[in-house]
């Protein structure tokens, strides 16, 4: 039974902020309509949101344009950023795809360079994966350094 009054009264707070589901809304009213302590409870929602609603806040006009302009700044600073990972991300999509065409090529010339140098194997494999992940690292750390410059501003 407990649950049920629970469940009313998170209803009854949905309904005033975010809404309810048609049929939330249709038990809610059957609820109140059984339950005294409940539609109480509702009533007391009403009133106090009735009694809210009577008196004027007033704010000082200046407060709301620094408010307007911060988040509209802060809306463009977004849009900034956004706007600069599209690059990125279209030079990552190329660099793997001349990454991936390139591959027999560059292992080829690693293997050569193993043989004349006498390297071992793994020494061989290493400098594959390190080739491969030098514009990886190469763009971290660009991001790193435009970060932390971001942050110091």
């Amino acid at each position: 039974m407990k649950d049920l009054h629970e469940k009313a009264r998170q209803l009854i707070a949905a309904a005033r902020v975010e809404g309810i589901s048609p049929a939330d809304r249709d038990w809610l009213d059957a609820h109140l309509q059984s339950c005294l302590s409940c539609s109480e409870s509702a009533m007391a929602t009403e009133q106090a949101i009735r009694s809210m609603r009577q008196f004027a806040v007033q704010v000082d006009p200046a407060l709301i344009a620094r408010t307007k302009r911060a988040v509209h700044l802060r809306s463009r600073e977004i849009q900034g950023f956004h706007a600069q990972l599209v690059p990125l991300w279209t030079s990552c999509a190329i660099s793997w795809v001349l990454g991936g065409v390139t591959l027999p090529w560059v292992w080829r010339g690693i293997e050569w360079v193993g043989h004349y140098l006498n390297l071992p194997s793994p020494i061989e494999v290493f400098l594959l994966v390190l080739w491969w992940a030098l514009p990886t690292l190469g763009v971290a750390a660009l991001m790193t350094t435009r970060g932390a410059k971001a942050t110091n501003d």
